[in-house]
């Protein structure tokens, strides 16, 4: 017989995820011997046997992967056989690592599902039920390589049932590291704001429940921190818990009984059923359902519901038999905090906020936030990138062999981390506008650090000189004897894009990015935010045209106040005497209004962001005078623009000609909707024309930008989160030729910045 004998090392997500098992399983039906065993770079393997089988192994390993599992890279070589007989998984081996190896946590799975529903079974309701297959894993692990002593697990020893699943490999819940039970598993208690215990066990969650029936708020400790949770169909509770946490308008996220339910209060397209069921269980945003079952302070003056499915068993258990289909299950923060941890932190900062708290003694290692995907024809795609996706691996235009290290923005920040042939972006941090978020966007870059065993000496930072993220930047380089490499804020969305569909332009081509923001520092010292740029392939960049720029009366004032912004750029129209005659007027105090009007052009700081216009349009047609959240006007803007779309664009709006660059124009398009609303046009049909003249203008500048025979276009920035735009823009410049790729697994706004900074950083510092 033939007889040989193969080491396979596998890379990707084959830790944690139940790959050893199989692996074993696999080895043993075919009659192979060798071993398996968790490495520092992923799991190796040897098999030895017949030539036949050996030689195929790898082929059917790839098509028997276990539902969590993601096989990236399989590198095999012959080694002498051995003779030995049986197959055995070996303990885990130490050493340097280049990737991060521990999976996303992943939602409760159908198998554990059926566990806590079946009386019999002994995890019936048993609020932490987990397998390979499911459960916490990133929000788990403590160090690498994944094994249980590595794991907040590490203090529950195991009783003689589990340790049975545990070490047998034909069981589902094999080194499933979080596997527990009613005997050996987390305990879970029930107190009040100051800690004094109510209930433990099954008797907190039926006292939970009732709580929540009643409309009482309760914090409740779930993968990756605290969230607060209230009946999502009362108004009165929903008023409360923006009252408490200080979030006026905001929308709020739902988490839903099951699918039915979701169906109820949503549009749900099949493609949106699978997502919210699947083991990444994002928070959806999708059309309201009309009529709306839920509390209208759910989402206020928006079309877009966020739903979620229950995460884990304990969600799970505060729906059974409970008398309500909906709970809002938001952050466990104030606003512009990160979200609550531990135990002690949450009753010290949420104690204002909840009257109950569910508490249990599974420490969560790393904080993470629920993801955001919003539902699109085009696809759904991730507009905060967290639980269930964090920390899988994005890639690099080219290895990375000095390891960088990038900090984002100043909104909706992560980290980023590049080494070797792939960039690791953590999970959402959020705003830095506290001392605690600037603590947690170091905790969050020290944590992929700590995966990767490195510290890069090079730290990617904005080109603004006043964001948080760019002083911890240099402070980090100055400990470790570094040096800061500043990103220009737009380059580095497009660099995201560009990055992540893997077509980064080769040595001497370029492409187009048109990248449409609020608000990013550009190297004139003005703030850019509608920029058609050429991106070469040596990680260099120019300008190419741009959005007309308009005065922010009042600076900072008018990025919360978009009204300001809509009565300047109207003034520098010529406008200024028909401001009564728009609905913006009666949003805003009248002599407020004239001094703006009066004070247009006088030396202001110059705004060029596609976010200010739409902001502004959204204030011309009355829908807000003040952000209540960043884009809020924007987002009205567009809820309102669906119910008249699609349209036609607008024939009395053309492109600026004339200076530096062709530009688009923006009190011209303003003024082009104003006369519209003056002309008795219905609001909704002036949004949506507002949105389709943009597109229209948009593709018309990026022909006409563009370099010679460059026809490939990203599209990114904040701005990129409406689904009007994504549509009409992709629309409209393939109709003129272009190829286009559009933000998908990274989020196109500041979410996803810290990427395309990493990937410009690690380009230039390897030139």
């Amino acid at each position: 017989m033939d007889v040989k004998r193969r080491r396979i090392r596998c890379r990707g997500f084959v830790q944690g995820v139940g790959f050893r098992p199989t692996v074993y399983r696999l080895a043993v039906a075919a009659g192979l011997s060798g071993w398996v065993l968790n490495g520092p770079d992923g799991v190796v393997l040897e098999i030895e046997g017949p030539g036949e089988e050996v030689e195929s192994f790898a082929g059917r390993l790839r098509a028997a992967l276990p539902p969590l599992a993601r096989l990236d890279e399989v590198a095999e070589r012959e080694v002498a056989p051995l003779g030995a007989e049986g197959f055995r998984i070996l303990e885990s081996e130490q050493g340097p690592r280049r990737r991060a190896l521990v999976p996303p946590d992943a939602a409760l799975c159908g198998d554990c599902r059926r566990d806590t529903d079946e009386p019999e079974n002994r995890r019936h309701r048993f609020p932490f039920t987990t397998c390979t297959n499911c459960g916490p894993r990133f929000t788990l692990a403590r160090s690498l390589p994944y094994d249980r002593e590595r794991t907040s697990m590490a203090c529950f020893p195991l009783c003689p049932d589990c340790r049975k699943e545990y070490e047998d490999p034909g069981d589902r819940r094999f080194h499933a590291e979080p596997v527990s039970c009613p005997e050996c598993g987390p305990r879970l208690w029930l107190t009040d704001g100051e800690g004094r215990t109510q209930a433990e066990g099954q008797a907190a969650l039926e006292k939970a429940r009732m709580a929540l029936a009643e409309g009482a708020i309760v914090a409740v400790k779930g993968l990756g921190g605290f969230h607060l949770a209230c009946r999502a169909d009362r108004e009165e509770s929903v008023a409360r818990l923006r009252r408490r946490k200080a979030r006026p308008t905001k929308p709020f996220a739902v988490m839903v009984r099951d699918a039915r339910a979701a169906e109820k209060a949503a549009c749900i397209a099949a493609s949106d059923r699978a997502l919210l069921a699947s083991a990444r269980a994002p928070i959806l945003l999708v059309r309201k359902a009309s009529p709306f079952p839920l509390a209208e302070g759910v989402a206020p003056g928006i079309s877009d519901v966020g739903v979620m499915l229950p995460t884990t068993p304990l969600h799970v258990e505060l729906f059974r038999d409970a008398p309500y289909d909906a709970l809002v299950m938001t952050s466990g923060n104030l606003s512009d905090e990160p979200i609550a941890l531990g135990n002690r932190e949450a009753l010290h900062r949420l104690g204002g906020l909840a009257d109950l708290f569910l508490l249990h003694d599974r420490d969560v290692v790393r904080r993470t936030d629920d993801s955001v995907v919003r539902s699109a024809e085009d696809g759904a795609f991730v507009l905060r990138r967290s639980r269930g996706y964090v920390p899988e691996p994005l890639p690099l235009p080219r290895p990375a062999e000095r390891p960088v290290l990038a900090l984002g923005a100043h909104l909706q920040t992560t980290a980023c981390l590049a080494a070797g042939e792939a960039a690791f972006l953590s999970q959402h941090v959020g705003d830095l506008d506290t001392d605690a978020a600037r603590a947690f966007l170091r905790e969050a870059a020290e944590g992929l650090e700590d995966f990767l065993e490195c510290r890069p000496g090079v730290i990617a930072v904005d080109l603004h000189p006043d964001y948080a993220s760019a002083w911890l930047g240099e402070e980090m380089a100055r400990e470790r004897g570094g040096r800061v490499v500043r990103v220009q804020h737009h380059a580095a969305h497009a660099a995201a894009v560009l990055s992540e569909h893997g077509r980064w332009p080769a040595r001497g081509e370029t492409a187009l990015a048109v990248i449409l923001d609020g608000t990013g520092f550009g190297p004139d010292g003005t703030s850019w935010g509608g920029e058609w740029l050429g991106v070469r392939g040596d990680g260099s960049w120019t300008r190419l045209a741009h959005l007309e720029p308009v005065s922010l009366v009042g600076g900072e004032a008018a990025v919360r106040q978009p009204w300001r912004v809509a009565v300047a750029a109207l003034s520098t129209a010529g406008m200024a005497a028909e401001l009564h005659r728009l609905p913006l007027w009666a949003i805003v105090e009248p002599g407020q209004a004239r001094s703006v009007a009066a004070l247009a052009g006088g030396g202001w700081p110059l705004a060029s962001g596609a976010g200010r216009l739409f902001e502004a349009a959204g204030a011309l047609l009355g829908l807000t005078a003040e952000n209540g959240y960043e884009g809020e006007a924007a987002a009205r803007l567009e809820s309102l623009a669906c119910r008249a779309w699609p349209a036609e664009p607008w024939d009395e709006v053309g492109l600026l000609r004339g200076g530096s660059f062709p530009r688009l124009p923006f009190a011209g398009l303003l003024a082009a909707a104003a006369r519209r609303l003056m002309g008795g046009e219905d609001g909704a049909r002036t949004a949506a024309g507002f949105h389709s003249t943009f597109c229209s203008l948009a593709a018309d500048l990026a022909l006409e930008a563009a370099p010679a025979g460059v026809r490939l276009a990203a599209l990114g920035g904040g701005c990129l989160v409406n689904r009007l735009l994504r549509e009409g823009l992709s629309a409209t410049l393939s109709a003129r030729g272009f190829e286009v790729l559009l933000p998908a697994t990274v989020p196109p706004g500041d979410g996803g910045l810290a990427y395309g900074q990493a990937v410009l950083a690690h380009l230039q510092s390897e030139a």
